[in-house]
């Protein structure tokens, strides 16, 4: 599902939604874009390495691994040559961030901790051109990881309901 965004006013070819060409996003390809990853979440294979803890965990997994993310480092110069002791201060970490109830992943890099972050998706932070591109990417991440298209997806929950 891609938009033109040709003219200062465009029209979504699957919704029929009015896109001013700058801020506006389509509310019916936001709705979808949650229902598929709440139906990921859903039906998350029970042997993938990253089990999520709901929905929105899910989500901001997805938009790191699609590349949508931020990123920053923490120095362990103490740990640069022990990647184990490395991995164990990343594990502790990464558990003091879900305990706030925060979701960002964090893994062993180089002499320091990698802290990958979701970036924000809200309707001021990004236009529909730039969501389509978003949405593009965590679905061709969810159909890798699942094996599933985000539409079988959909009707499997459907189905299920």
């Amino acid at each position: 599902m891609t938009f033109w965004m040709g003219n200062a006013m465009s029209k979504c070819p699957s919704c029929g939604f009015v896109l001013d060409g700058h801020a506006s996003r389509s509310p019916q390809d936001h709705r979808r874009f949650f229902a598929v990853i709440r139906a990921a979440y859903t039906h998350w294979p029970e042997s993938h390495e990253f089990q999520p803890d709901n929905a929105e965990h899910l989500r901001a997994w997805l938009l790191c691994k699609a590349g949508y993310r931020d990123v920053s480092t923490i120095p362990c110069e103490f740990a640069e040559d022990q990647p184990a002791l490395l991995r164990l201060v990343a594990i502790a970490a990464e558990s003091a961030v879900r305990a706030a109830k925060g979701y960002a992943f964090l893994r062993p890099h180089g002499g320091g901790i990698a802290v990958f972050s979701a970036k924000s998706i809200q309707w001021a932070k990004i236009d529909q051109k730039e969501f389509n591109k978003v949405r593009e990417a965590v679905e061709e991440v969810i159909e890798a990881e699942t094996g599933l298209k985000p539409d079988q997806l959909l009707k499997e929950t459907e189905k299920a309901a």
